[in-house]
């Protein structure tokens, strides 16, 4: 269950970085224009997945099963 939540941080941590990344590499290096709406989208969802890159290293208590005597 660990290497899942390893994997899963991975993911959502690149992701969220290259979408953050890429709003002043596209427009400020690459000179393409992106509307309001495309950059807010852009920076939301990469904020997002950063946030849940973060959840995803969080321990959580795990439930004990109640044993049947």
């Amino acid at each position: 269950m660990r290497q899942r939540a390893n994997q899963l941080w991975l993911f959502s941590f690149l992701l969220g970085t290259l979408l953050v990344v890429s709003h002043p590499l596209l427009t400020r290096v690459l000179g393409i224009p992106l509307s309001d709406l495309a950059a807010n989208i852009m920076g939301g969802a990469g904020i997002g997945l950063l946030i849940l890159s973060l959840l995803t290293q969080l321990r959580f208590p795990r439930r004990q099963r109640k044993r049947q005597e």
